[in-house]
């Protein structure tokens, strides 16, 4: 589901970057997949609770779980 967004690409690189920062701060590194769902959120290609649904079912498809 495609939601409108009027955020800037600039404004969304830079709340990435701030994200990325606090988790290294945190001492964890992020990793790749979850800076492209942020960024796909930021940007209003998607929404949280999809990129939860898709992780969701990446996990049930490697691990055989069926709901």
């Amino acid at each position: 589901m495609a939601v409108r967004s009027t955020v800037s690409p600039a404004r969304v690189e830079r709340d990435v970057a701030a994200v990325i920062a606090g988790s290294r701060m945190a001492a964890a590194e992020p990793a790749v997949e979850d800076i492209e769902a942020g960024r796909r959120i930021l940007s209003g290609e998607t929404t949280a609770s999809e990129v939860v649904r898709e992780r969701l079912a990446q996990i049930d498809a490697q691990f055989g779980i069926t709901r």
